[in-house]
């Protein structure tokens, strides 16, 4: 390991037409969400049904979502069926995030939009796009459960991505349900969507969605560093359930109504161990990484 980053570019590198049709299309959506972010930082438009948030962290979210399974396609074998959960997914994502783009452009709301009637053909192709993208995903689980090539560590790491992804969908596609409640008894797009009075499951839908990249980058590093095959499993393992509880927390929070930041002493115990658990599985990673570092360093000049 000469530098870090050349050697966990060597652990991303796309191989296969497959890994590169992912890995372009999530750094596609990443520059897509780059503009709109600095646009929605300018003119401060970060809430309500119309804003440039969306495009933005739709870009940013659905982008990292694409490079992290670009990554676990690295360790799945190429077959030409393949094709068919990989299109699905990096496909749809680009073209959810095309629809929300568009509409803030056109400064109409992407979501729960009853109208006009291109309105309404845009929020049904988001829905049944998203759709397409969940079951691209669980084929995807279904795969590495049962092909993944790459060490234990990273398979529990992929695994577990991908369900607390899938989870954040469930999320999703809750909140989505709620919101069209809002929608058939006002007759409007409603500004924020909430569980109950105050429960944030937009906070809860983000949690979970980047524990993918939390955990495929503590997978990536741990690879990297000096751990034995079993001791990075540990760490693995150790990060899944630092973040599993960070995620049980929040979301236990946004469905019980309450704000995040009155989770209740019981749950708010579980989030903040969550995240002493998951800062002590990348405490032992960096250490590794650091012994790595230095071991080299040793051999060069000797």
């Amino acid at each position: 390991m000469t530098t870090l980053v050349p050697a966990c570019w060597q652990a991303v590198r796309p191989q296969t037409p497959q890994q590169r049709f992912l890995y372009w299309a999530g750094w596609l959506l990443v520059a897509s969400g780059l503009p709109h972010l600095l646009l929605a930082t300018v003119d401060g438009s970060w809430a309500g049904p119309v804003s440039w948030r969306k495009p933005a962290i739709f870009g940013l979210s659905f982008g990292l979502t694409l490079l992290s399974a670009a990554w676990v396609q690295r360790g799945l074998p190429e077959r030409r069926w393949g094709w068919i959960p990989v299109g699905l997914l990096g496909g749809g994502s680009v073209f959810e995030v095309a629809l929300i783009t568009m509409q803030a452009w056109r400064g109409v709301p992407s979501h729960f939009n009853p109208g006009p009637g291109f309105d309404v053909i845009v929020w049904g192709l988001m829905a049944q796009t998203v759709f397409a993208v969940v079951l691209a995903l669980i084929v995807q689980l279904v795969r590495v459960a049962v092909q993944f090539r790459g060490s234990a560590a990273a398979r529990a790491g992929a695994a577990a991505g991908l369900l607390v992804t899938l989870a954040a969908g469930k999320i999703g596609a809750d909140l989505a349900a709620l919101g069209e409640q809002v929608v058939t008894a006002t007759g409007g797009v409603p500004h924020e969507v909430v569980i109950g009075t105050e429960g944030s499951g937009r906070l809860a839908h983000a949690v979970g969605l980047h524990g993918f990249q939390v955990l495929a980058a503590l997978a990536i590093l741990l690879e990297l560093g000096t751990l034995t095959a079993r001791g990075r499993l540990g760490t693995m393992l150790l990060g899944i359930a630092g973040y599993g509880a960070l995620f049980a927390g929040v979301s236990v929070t946004a469905y019980a109504g309450r704000p995040w930041t009155e989770p209740g002493l019981p749950i708010g115990a579980l989030s903040v161990a969550g995240v002493v658990v998951l800062l002590v599985a990348g405490g032992v990673t960096v250490r590794a990484l650091r012994t790595a570092t230095r071991q080299e360093h040793a051999s060069v000049v000797g």
